[in-house]
């Protein structure tokens, strides 16, 4: 205790996610790459959607900031302290990240981005600061404090948002707790959103008059030890996205890889010069597989059984073996990635998502950032492998919380709650968007840099200018100032990020988020028929290789002989009500049968009604006549699927 000369939290950014259950909520894993489980498929006895908590933990470290052990209750009076807010009607439209060249005018064909004001006919300063929904500062100390969550005083819920009567709609936005140790637990709203004149949602991002309850913000805490010393610890962000709907499946681009760009970018790296095979390498190619679980176009290219499939043992072996004598198959493997400089259209290679330019949905688009490519370090780290040069280091799974050092512990945690979050394409996002790769926003790596004055406005309208100046937007943080920047409300963005917008590449992909808003999934009917033992193998097998679209019965309307896919404002805005009723992937058992997967993910606690249909019966439909682009995407042909027979 002696050596303590500083205090830190950990995570350096923790993300907590909405649910509609009132009390119950689930936790990520403190190891990297540990399953994500949870007793009752992330939803409580009456079926709705918990909350996934944020817990932040005190590390103590010297006065070089070396950790040196976990700082709980035991050792003394903790206090944590955190300020949240929701400031996203307040803020500019979202139009396209500001930071890429086509939003700064420098891409031929496409004028500079001017975002202007949303709500921007509430004009006075007074008014508009009703947009903001400020939770105000709240604070908690002791053990197993609010466990219940139903201590008014540890709530989110003095914030309100405008009404045109003057009688401002109260708004929650979460609340704190503590646990047995000591350590912060912060659960967020119920991912409820409304508008103050009861308009029709119209658009992905940009809905004025609505608001949502998601929210982010700074997390202090101060130590007493007992010892007599006082620490104020080095502080942390806490922000709230929407759920996640496949837990443990992982984006091809990580927030976690996202901040580790940065770093690199701001000159203070976290990342060694030579990759190993288990810790930088193999999370990339096992994502190809895993993504085929929310996506049928990946499986078809990537998924079990496919020569894509690089996770086999069998290929493993091969890939983790930095001889000469499999030098071409890395070669051949890395020359399939996109390359990051984006200086040339790259629109068949690997990963086969949509990127931060893509505006139009047309085929005849020429901006390579259409399409995403990995991160810089990633490709380098890539290319390292493919040239042998890398170590093998350590399988994840073999390492335990109490086998690894405090240390260790604490780059745990940062990464575990990044790792599940995506790190692009920013169109605008799913937890956040294209300002957390600017280091401007940072005081050090995956720490949010902290502001005091925070302008409401930047005048009538934003540019990229005036977003990434010295002074600007990005310069520092306060409460809400992360979330600002993402759709209004979340629901609306989440139910249009879809797959095969350009009709000439299919309707699977490219894709945008599938890990978080899954495309295509094997439903629960089909996992039954593979683990009935009376089943023979070709009836096994047309079920496992069976996808139906994740939103069918809200997007995807099904019906004889065919019809189009809900009109989109009909879709967006039917999910913003009925989020909690689609399904979530869980991992399950496999059958045991060597022809398919040991593990299995299954749509799982859906209550829309939707007859089944497979995704190949879903075509794609032309445009109507004088429709607007950016919806071109949403509409679709479906035909009406033979119903299989079931044993």
């Amino acid at each position: 205790m002696s050596e303590i000369k500083q205090v830190i939290i950990h995570p350096a950014i923790g993300v907590a996610r909405v649910g509609n259950s009132p009390k119950e909520y689930f936790l990520l894993p403190d190891l990297i790459n540990e399953p994500i489980t949870d007793p009752g498929n992330f939803r409580d006895s009456e079926g709705r959607i918990k909350r996934q908590a944020a817990r932040f933990r005190l590390y103590g470290a010297d006065e070089h900031g070396n950790i040196i052990r976990e700082l709980t209750a035991e050792d003394g009076d903790i206090t944590w302290t955190v300020h949240l807010a929701n400031k996203k009607a307040a803020w500019y439209n979202f139009d396209l990240a500001l930071d890429i060249p086509q939003a700064t005018g420098a891409f031929s064909g496409y004028p500079p981005v001017e975002s202007t004001l949303r709500n921007v006919s509430i004009i006075s300063d007074a008014d508009r600061s009703r947009l903001v929904i400020d939770g105000g500062i709240v604070a908690i100390s002791g053990i197993n404090t609010n466990t219940d969550g139903n201590d008014r005083e540890f709530a989110f819920d003095n914030g309100t948002f405008y009404s045109p009567d003057g009688n401002d709609k109260p708004v929650y936005l979460g609340e704190l707790r503590t646990d047995d140790n000591g350590r912060l637990l912060f659960l967020g709203g119920y991912g409820l959103s409304a508008s103050y004149n009861n308009d029709p949602a119209v658009t992905f991002a940009n809905n004025d008059t609505w608001h949502d309850d998601t929210s982010d913000g700074p997390v202090d805490a101060k130590i007493m030890l007992k010892t007599g010393e006082v620490f104020e610890a080095t502080g942390a962000w806490v922000l709230t996205a929407p759920p996640d709907y496949s837990p443990g499946v992982q984006a091809f681009v990580t927030g976690y890889d996202l901040l580790a760009q940065t770093a690199v970018d701001m000159g203070q790296s976290v990342l060694p010069a030579i990759p190993e095979f288990w810790e930088h390498i193999y999370p990339m190619l096992e994502r190809m597989p895993l993504n085929g679980w929310v996506n049928a176009g990946i499986f078809k290219q990537n998924g079990w059984g496919s020569p894509g499939n690089l996770s086999t043992p069998e290929m493993v072996a091969k890939l983790s073996n930095a001889s000469n004598l499999y030098f071409e198959l890395r070669q051949a493997i890395f020359r399939q990635f996109r390359n990051p400089d984006y200086l040339t259209m790259q629109a068949e290679l690997f990963p086969p998502v949509y990127g931060d330019g893509l505006q139009s949905f047309k085929s005849s688009d020429t901006d390579p950032r259409n399409f995403m490519a990995v991160m810089p370090f990633q490709y380098e780290y890539l290319q390292q492998w493919a040239n042998g040069n890398f170590t093998i280091g350590t399988r994840p799974e073999t390492r335990s919380w109490n086998d690894i050092t405090p240390a260790e512990q604490a780059v745990h945690l940062d990464r575990t709650s990044l790792d599940e979050t995506i790190g692009g394409p920013f169109h605008p996002g799913c937890e956040f968007t294209w300002p957390m790769r600017q280091p401007i926003l940072y005081s050090a790596p995956f720490r949010i840099k902290r502001r005091l004055n925070d302008p409401m406005t930047y005048g009538p309208i934003l540019n990229s200018q005036i977003a990434l100046e010295t002074g600007g937007p990005l310069d520092g943080s306060a409460a809400g100032d992360i979330t600002k920047w993402m759709a209004v409300p979340w629901q609306t963005d989440t139910s249009s990020c879809l797959s095969g917008y350009v009709g000439i590449m299919g309707q699977y992909i490219p894709t945008f988020w599938p890990v978080r808003v899954p495309n295509d999934v094997l439903t629960e009917a089909d996992y039954e028929v593979m683990m009935n033992e009376n089943a023979s193998l070709e009836e096994k097998n047309a079920a496992f290789s069976n996808r139906v679209k994740w939103l069918r019965g809200i997007v995807y309307q099904y019906g004889y002989p065919s019809v189009k896919v809900s009109p989109y404002t009909k879709g967006i805005n039917d999910f913003i009500t009925q989020w909690p009723d689609v399904g979530i992937l869980i991992q399950k058992e496999g059958t045991g049968d060597a022809n398919f997967p040991n593990k299995i993910w299954v749509e799982n606690g859906r209550t829309i009604g939707e007859e089944q249909v497979t995704a190949d019966a879903m075509l794609k439909a032309a445009p109507e006549q004088g429709q607007p682009a950016e919806d071109s995407g949403y509409l679709w042909m479906v035909e009406r699927a033979e119903k299989r027979k079931r044993g």
